[in-house]
């Protein structure tokens, strides 16, 4: 009986941290569209979103504001841009993670301004990480399963192959894959055409 007490209150306590997301969300970012199941940890005043911004069922994102990354971060997503299903962002630590407008996510995707410091290791039972900001442009194409390692800068018109391991920054325009990954392609977007003289 003690158990199924803690489980209930336990999922009241979600139901209500979720609804006061949604009407937080809903309140000061109007015509974004959050699914079912997306979690947000942090405080969502460290959040900013533009215009039809679509974060899909299942994401994760952390907003930072806890004692390990600083009780810092912040996420910044353009307008017109979309997370598909069960992306993961960190945007804990001071540098946090800026993406630009009419961005294309595929699901699985992982991003991430922080990581563990493996060389460094715990010491004195306290973890250390490592934060770097990561930016990304305007019109970017993450296809599924992609991780973006902090630090990194994606440049405007971009695109991630699925599964991609990004640990060094994209220049604009280029297409990388692989792990870790490398330009497989520039100029992936056609330049305008002029009109003939």
């Amino acid at each position: 009986m003690i158990n199924l007490i803690k489980a209930f209150r336990q999922k009241t306590r979600h139901y209500i941290s979720d609804l006061k997301m949604r009407a937080y969300i809903e309140d000061h970012f109007p015509g974004t569209v959050i699914e079912e199941g997306v979690q947000i940890k942090g405080e969502l005043e460290h959040l900013k979103l533009g215009k039809k911004v679509i974060i899909q069922k299942g994401t994760a994102i952390n907003l930072g504001g806890f004692e390990w990354c600083q009780n810092t971060g912040w996420l910044e997503i353009g307008d017109y841009s979309v997370l598909s299903p069960y992306c993961v962002v960190y945007a804990a630590g001071p540098g946090g993670i800026r993406i630009g407008q009419n961005f294309d996510c595929g699901p699985g995707v992982g991003i991430f301004a922080s990581r563990s410091d493996y060389i460094m290791g715990s010491s004195a039972g306290t973890e250390r990480h490592i934060f770097e900001p990561v930016q990304i442009g305007d019109g970017v194409i993450i296809f599924s399963n992609a991780v973006i390692s902090p630090g990194v800068t994606v440049g405007d018109g971009a695109v991630i192959a699925a599964c991609a391991a990004v640990t060094k920054s994209v220049p604009p325009n280029s297409m990388v894959g692989g792990t870790p990954a490398k330009i497989i392609r520039q100029s992936v977007r056609p330049q305008p055409s002029r009109p003939s003289s």
